[in-house]
């Protein structure tokens, strides 16, 4: 990690802080010494960040500069967290990451009109999610994004197992699982799968012979009334 980058992923942790925290910690948690914190803390406060503090008692973000104030009110600020919850009890890693960071852009921009205690007292919330399937979304999004194909062992509600070459579409959420739109080649049709049965997942390094794009159209044609 370069010094830039330490810097920009120190604010961020102070960001995502609602109390002041110690350069011990800090150094702890980027692997650095508590020297090294403090150069940096005084970097960040020479180029304008807004950070409160000294060694030994700890430091706090007080206004953060690159974000702009954001009005949402308490319902809006309950939905964006019951978004974010969603993605970090469900999502994969990657995406966990993202909720994480955007969470604590939210709290920072909006402190009075959301407080950790509102979100801890929130009665939203979301099922968590087991490793087998978030190894399996986690592959597939790979295959989403790369557009590459994917291959299958899946087993039916009969407990009927099968293998299937497929084209990703799209990852649809329900309340009690995942389900995989995709291109199925032994079916040479449109298929879902559910995630849960997904019993093994392997990206293929071959794309598909037509483009995600020109996939999702065929799909909107056959499946009427999905958004995608």
């Amino acid at each position: 990690m370069t010094r830039t980058e330490r810097l920009l992923t120190l604010l961020q942790a102070l960001r995502k802080k609602r109390t002041p925290v110690t350069a011990l910690t800090l150094a702890n948690e980027f692997e650095v010494s508590e020297r090294t914190i403090y150069r940096d803390i005084q970097t960040l406060i020479a180029q304008g960040a807004m950070i409160s503090g000294e060694g030994g008692v700890g430091y706090i973000l007080r206004d953060d500069f690159f974000l702009p104030p954001l009005a949402f009110d308490r319902e809006e600020a309950s939905a964006i967290m019951l978004g974010l919850r969603f993605v970090l009890c469900r999502g994969d890693p990657l995406q966990i990451a993202a909720a994480e960071s955007a969470r604590g852009k939210l709290t920072a921009a909006a402190p009075e009109r959301f407080t950790a205690t509102d979100e801890i007292s929130s009665p939203l919330l979301v099922g968590p999610l087991n490793s087998v399937r978030i190894q399996a979304l986690t592959a597939v999004r790979d295959c989403l994004k790369t557009e590459c194909k994917l291959a299958i062992e899946y087993i039916d509600a009969d407990g009927s197992r099968s293998r299937r070459t497929t084209w990703p579409v799209a990852i649809g959420w329900f309340d009690h699982c995942e389900m995989l739109a995709a291109w199925c080649e032994s079916r040479s049709a449109f298929r879902h799968f559910r995630v849960d049965r997904l019993i093994a997942v392997q990206k293929i390094d071959e794309r598909p012979p037509i483009s995600r794009s020109r996939l999702i159209a065929r799909y909107k044609e056959v499946e009427q009334g999905i958004a995608l």
